[in-house]
């Protein structure tokens, strides 16, 4: 039987909004606008909604003045048909309109996720330390970062599962030009999360199935000025590795003096990002 883990939590289309450059959104917005207009320029010239011997570019020209509400009069429909046609026009249009204005107030108000967590998480068995890594790819530095981290353990069936919350207390190294790793406790008392997390292990191969409810939950919050971010990133238990840290990166001097980076033109960069030294 195949298995997959449970979808994360998404905002679904107002996530892949704030992760699209604006210049992308625009061209999309505009395309769609200019796509619906044409759809009704050929309805209205195969109507013949207008007077006789009206060009198909008056037609377009008709079908752009109504969807912006203008009303020159210069173009008026004739048949009832075609009244019918620019009621449902001016409808649509109306409603992709609150639409556009809708998403652009996701974009300039919400950030894209410029916050990136590893995908694993190290286990150090030497310093009993488990190990995650952050970098900010925004060239604005991140005000009042609030960091909590709880541990929900292994557990199955119909029992409440329990959650342990980690203190902050945590060692920051520091990796490259705002690139961070942060080494938290693994043993508080008699609870081992990393045990925790081989229990699981064992738990989901022996039964075919991903039932245990073993996770890691991080909880980001901070601003970038007026743009609060709000971040959720789940490790699950095969998402603990053993290791003894993450790989430092070594940034060129031009890396540095550039005001914003292009991670991805840097060669083999997120490669590196989660590179684990053993």
């Amino acid at each position: 039987m195949r298995t997959e883990y449970p979808k994360k939590t998404s905002l679904g289309w107002v996530s892949k909004i704030r992760n699209q450059h604006m210049v992308v959104v625009l061209g999309k917005m505009l395309c769609y606008y200019t796509l619906i207009n044409l759809i009704f320029s050929v309805f209205y010239y195969i109507f013949q909604v207008l007077a006789a011997e009206t060009s198909f570019f008056d037609y377009v020209y008709f079908s752009f003045v109504t969807s912006l509400a203008i009303g020159y009069g210069d173009f008026v429909p004739l048949t009832v048909l075609g009244k019918l046609l620019v009621i449902i026009h001016s409808g649509i249009t109306a409603v992709y309109f609150a639409l556009m204005i809708s998403i652009l107030s996701i974009k300039m108000l919400y950030p894209r996720n410029l916050i990136k967590f590893s995908r694993c998480i190290i286990y150090n068995s030497q310093t009993d330390t488990l190990i995650f890594r952050v970098i900010n790819t925004n060239k604005e530095p991140l005000i009042n970062p609030e960091l909590r981290i709880s541990v929900t353990e292994h557990n199955a069936g119909d029992s409440s599962p329990g959650v342990f919350s980690i203190t902050t207390d945590n060692n920051i190294t520091y990796l490259g030009k705002l690139d961070y790793s942060y080494s938290i406790k693994n043993t508080f008392g008699k609870f081992n999360v990393y045990e925790e997390a081989k229990k699981a292990v064992r738990f989901n191969k022996e039964t075919d199935s991903l039932e245990s409810r073993f996770r890691i939950n991080m909880s980001l919050t901070g601003s970038y000025g007026l743009n609060q971010i709000a971040l959720r990133k789940k490790y699950y238990a095969d998402e603990i590795i053993p290791g003894k840290c993450f790989k430092p990166i070594t940034y060129s001097k031009q890396v540095y003096i550039k005001k914003e980076i292009t991670y991805k033109k840097i060669k083999n960069f997120w490669e590196d990002f989660e590179a684990v030294e053993k």
